[in-house]
């Protein structure tokens, strides 16, 4: 019996014996990590894309985007052509500021739409156009910020502010040009006559 305890005991002490343990680098938690947020952010990349597509399936509200046109169009010529960066830069401002435009004009009106939709005097259709449209703009202002953080650190935190000074004076600009059309309209259909000041010539 005492032979029979003292193999078993070899045994089991043989057993524990080959029990390995094996390293694992610290590397290795940081590798699986890493896949896992590069996987998340190409699929994030991949759903805004997706979702971007989406909203512009539908006709805009507003008329072409002269202003983002331009822009890429100088960014393509930068890659062949050496072009200043104010050029970039004072063609960006000039998206941002219709960008910002674009915002104003939509919540201007947000509320008579949300009114006319409630009452059926607009269509489901023309609903999520305009819903759709906010969110294009918000996209479309994300992305100059985007883009202005790419071409000069930190400008970003005075590029909105920019923006809203160029599309107000941009506004201010319109509204004078609009009354000068005005007033020569109204020259020639009467025949009125004006001196250097603008004075009625009796």
């Amino acid at each position: 019996m005492s032979n029979n305890g003292t193999h078993f005991n070899g045994t089991f002490y043989e057993e524990q014996e080959k029990i390995e343990i094996k390293a694992v680098s610290v590397y290795t938690p940081l590798v699986y990590v890493s896949i896992l947020v590069i996987s998340l952010m190409i699929f994030a990349s991949k759903y805004r894309k997706n979702q971007v597509k989406k909203l512009t399936e539908l006709p805009s509200i507003f008329d072409e985007h002269e202003a983002r046109d331009l822009y890429y169009s100088i960014q393509e010529l930068s890659e062949t052509e050496q072009i200043h960066p104010k050029v970039l830069k004072a063609a960006l401002l000039n998206r941002g500021a219709e960008a910002v435009r674009r915002t104003i004009k939509l919540r201007e009106v947000a509320v008579q739409i949300e009114i006319l939709y409630k009452n059926g005097s607009v269509d489901d259709k023309y609903w999520q156009r305009y819903q759709n449209e906010m969110k294009l703009v918000d996209l479309e202002l994300k992305s100059c910020i985007e883009e202005a953080e790419r071409l000069q650190p930190e400008w970003p935190q005075a590029f909105v502010n920019l923006c809203r000074e160029i599309c107000f004076n941009q506004a201010l600009q319109r509204r004078y040009d609009s009354i000068l059309d005005r007033k020569n309209v109204y020259k020639k259909q009467y025949q009125l006559k004006l001196d250097d000041n603008g004075k009625l010539i009796q």
